[in-house]
């Protein structure tokens, strides 16, 4: 969802941050569920009790029924797109349209629709092993089918409950203590390739897709979001110049308005 930040990795000096308070994963889930969806859902936390003909048999199922989505995977695995050197560790989601003995076919909506990519190589991507946030590997959705259609209001309450739970279970000043360490240390090879190629614009995306959803629920948080867009634009713009004094204020301004959203999200009644 674009809120609030957890910590992937806790080195003291260098330490890696998701700008999110969320598995993306379980956002799906989530989403098709808020939008009035069944579906049939997979994954496991045991790779080693797993063959890989059993992975593709659960796919070939859900195929039956149509495209699956399928995610995390690590981009550093996906060959065809010209910058996977860049995004090891990256997670990402396509939606997968076909399966043969050979290759899986995919749409990957970072702008490579019609892939194909061999499945044993797509398996290791699939594992997501260098990705921390996730509930397991081999995650797919599939079989879907939409039985009830609900208004905005019932959608944004939703959305609602479940920001106001992220926010309570999630993590507290990791953005405030990120901000404090690249003031401090700087960034190191690891933090500016995954903040270049991936974490900062992909958290301006959000902010902005979040601004717009609220527009017509919640002004004042639409205008929060609406500039923590526009502050995690100047962070990627600071981290390229590898200006870390201007990066770690604007990291500070960051976290204060989150700190505001915050404090609106937690005031919304009723549980998830």
């Amino acid at each position: 969802m674009g809120n609030g930040a957890s910590i992937v990795s806790n080195d003291s000096k260098h330490p890696l941050v998701f700008f999110d308070n969320g598995l993306p994963d379980v956002s799906i889930s989530n989403s098709l569920r808020i939008l009035g969806f069944t579906y049939k859902e997979f994954f496991t936390n045991s790779l080693n009790n797993i063959q890989v003909n059993e992975i593709k048999e659960k796919l070939k199922y859900l195929l039956t029924y149509g495209s699956v989505v399928a995610g995390p995977i690590d981009m550093g695995y996906l060959t065809y797109n010209p910058n996977s050197i860049n995004l090891s560790g990256v997670d990402h989601f396509v939606s997968i349209y076909d399966v043969d003995e050979e290759f899986v076919y995919l749409h990957d909506p970072a702008g490579y629709p019609c892939m194909k990519i061999v499945f044993k190589e797509f398996i290791e991507a699939w594992k997501a092993n260098l990705i921390d946030y996730k509930r397991g590997s081999f995650s797919m959705w599939g079989k879907f089918k939409k039985v009830k259609t609900p208004n905005s209001e019932k959608i944004f309450h939703e959305v609602s409950l479940i920001m106001k739970k992220r926010y309570q279970k999630g993590e507290n000043n990791v953005i405030e203590k990120f901000a404090h360490a690249v003031r401090d240390n700087g960034l190191n090879q690891e933090q500016k390739q995954i903040l270049q190629f991936f974490s900062f614009r992909l958290a301006s995306a959000r902010n902005l897709y979040i601004s717009k959803f609220l527009k017509s629920h919640d002004s004042n948080k639409s205008k929060i979001k609406e500039q923590l867009a526009e502050l995690f634009g100047q962070a990627h713009l600071s981290t390229l110049k590898e200006d870390y004094f201007n990066l770690a204020h604007t990291l500070e301004e960051i976290a204060q308005l989150d700190e505001e959203f915050k404090a609106l999200c937690l005031q919304i009644e009723g549980e998830d």
